[in-house]
């Protein structure tokens, strides 16, 4: 038997009509702040999402009504999500704020949004294809990783058109698609939307920022590409960004800490290694020393305690256990298992 990729579906439809916003709201809150305009918007919202993991790239069809969406420095900081969120416009369209510059899209449109920076927008009813990619899969295959926030460019032609052609594809054969072929199906993901996006004419003046957010940005962008270091900590930290402890401390605090920011992105790491068929050879013993992790027994404490699933238990039933656990398959709205994804990967 031929085992195939995760899939979520999440439908507001079979809630009462007051309780639908607060339940896509509450679903959606692991990346963005929700707000409907006004009471008539709120009354009237729904959410419709098909959703499904390929590898460690979450794929979303979604069908949404108007609202807008904030991702301030605030939450950047505290959530530690950074990915790049690139999707298409089918219908609809938005009006957005990108770091400080104003821009707009429509139907046939792509865009591209990076989670490391400021964003809001404000959108009519729309529907998409939406792609949350995790930075370390993409960043490595653009010409400019930092400067592609609020690209929007065009799906009816050149590379933009390879890319909607092939994430058409990859929605309407998700559910067919097995766990060996999903490796290899996101790798052909990545190229097509690294083509696009390479050829997409950019600002790449620095975006405005307080200087307390560029350092954290800067910082965290050191601890992601240093996890696999065991001894990682804030005196290394704090030496390799020629700041006083005290000042790293500060600027770390809407995380709850450098210790704690660490410790969150290494089970994060491991988390993804986990259910990602591309690690499916390795021991979890070898993730764990991977991420810097120096006693397994440790590791998988700290895992349990973060995701509520012991790490073997992730590997083999995927995300699915521990939604289970928390009692989130009981949605009636039905399953958030897009959500996790979107927080999980790294």
């Amino acid at each position: 038997m031929r085992d195939f990729i995760e899939t979520s579906h999440f439908n507001t439809a079979s809630l009462p009509a007051a309780q639908r916003f607060a339940a896509w709201r509450e679903s959606m809150s692991v990346v963005f702040d929700i707000n409907a305009y006004d009471d008539t918007t709120r009354d009237r919202c729904y959410a419709k999402l098909d959703s499904f993991l390929l590898d460690d790239v979450v794929v979303s069809h979604c069908r949404l009504g108007a609202q807008t969406f904030l991702r301030d420095t605030r939450r950047i900081a505290r959530d530690g999500v950074d990915h790049y969120q690139l999707h298409v416009f089918l219908s609809g369209s938005v009006e957005m704020e990108c770091a400080g510059r104003k821009t707009t899209a429509k139907a046939g449109d792509f865009v591209n949004l990076d989670h490391g920076e400021t964003f809001a927008s404000r959108t009519t009813d729309y529907a998409i294809i939406n792609l949350f990619i995790p930075r370390r899969r993409l960043a490595p295959l653009l010409r400019a990783p930092d400067s592609t926030h609020g690209a929007v460019f065009d799906s009816r032609t050149g590379a933009g058109r390879l890319l909607r052609d092939y994430v058409m594809s990859l929605y309407r054969a998700g559910h067919a698609i097995t766990l060996d072929q999903a490796p290899l199906a996101a790798e052909a993901l990545l190229q097509v939307a690294a083509l696009a996006l390479n050829g997409v004419i950019i600002d790449e003046r620095d975006p405005p920022a307080r200087a307390d957010h560029a350092l954290l940005l800067k910082a965290q962008l050191f601890i992601k590409d240093t996890l696999h270091a065991p001894d990682l900590g804030p005196e290394i930290v704090a030496h390799a960004m020629g700041l006083s402890r005290s000042r790293l401390y500060r600027i770390f605090a809407p995380c709850g800490g450098v210790a704690d920011y660490i410790r969150e992105m290494r089970l994060r790491r491991a988390f993804s290694d986990l259910i990602s068929q591309r690690h499916a050879h390795r021991q979890i013993s070898q993730i764990a020393y991977g991420w810097g992790f120096k006693d397994p027994a440790h590791f998988a404490r700290a895992f349990r305690n973060r995701f509520g699933a012991w790490p073997g238990e992730v590997r083999a039933n995927s995300a699915e256990t521990v939604l289970a656990a928390r009692g989130a398959e009981d949605l009636p709205a039905g399953d958030i298992k897009y959500a996790f994804w979107i927080q999980a990967i790294a």
